[in-house]
């Protein structure tokens, strides 16, 4: 009897220490999927905080060169100067228009409904929604979180899209030169924006597509 109660508490002890229950695998587990899921979180936030820093610090260098070029020509540019692709058209102000980080599309420039305009605004999509700069709805479409302007730029026409040469605008209010022919153009909602550059808010397109460098070419 001894020997028989001896051996069960053995035995007892023996499978005590073969491993872990089913119970105790399933909360290791449970901690080490929310462990992930939180590092990946953070990392996800850091990646979204490194892009819109970089988007925020690239539209103003746009700003700025494209303010250099107001002083010298007395009008703010056209958006086939503005488009990143291939990006030479701010020089000597600035060596290379930058594209979005992650779509590698342009930054969405508008300006006054002039061919000489007098002002501009250039909007990105910033990621992180707690970014203090953030502000949703801005610009054409609404889809816009960020915004750069000349000082001058007219107020109160950003959020909701606003209307027509208020920097504002809807996704059919666009057009491209195609086949030297200034044609309303589509709206790609990955991008957001036009489905190609440069792109104009004139049905004329301020009668640049006489140019074959004007032609609107694809921004992906």
């Amino acid at each position: 009897m001894y020997f028989l109660q001896k051996y069960n508490l053995k035995t007892i002890k023996k499978k005590q220490t073969l491993g872990m229950t089913l119970t105790e695998v399933m909360i290791v587990s449970l901690v080490i999927v929310t462990l992930i899921i939180i590092a990946l979180s953070s990392l996800r936030t850091q990646i979204f905080k490194s892009a819109d820093a970089r988007r925020k610090a690239e539209t103003r260098r746009i700003g700025i060169a494209v303010e250099e070029y107001e002083k010298d020509n007395n009008c703010y540019p056209l958006p086939s100067l503005v488009t990143c692709n291939p990006g030479i058209g701010l020089r000597p102000y600035l060596d290379k228009v930058p594209c979005d980080p992650e779509t590698n599309a342009s930054y969405m420039y508008v300006h006054e409904d002039n061919s000489c305009p007098k002002w501009y605004k250039i909007y990105s999509s910033l990621q992180n929604e707690n970014d203090p700069d953030f502000t949703a709805g801005l610009g054409p479409g609404a889809v816009y979180s960020y915004v750069y302007t000349s000082p001058n730029a007219p107020d109160g026409s950003d959020v909701g899209g606003g209307g027509g040469g208020g920097g504002g605008g809807t996704p059919s209010d666009f057009y491209g030169c195609v086949g030297g022919t200034c044609v309303p153009i589509g709206w790609d909602a990955n991008r957001p924006g036009p489905v190609c550059d440069p792109n104009f808010q004139n049905s004329s397109c301020y009668g640049m597509c006489s140019n074959p460098a004007n032609e609107c070419m694809s921004w992906n």
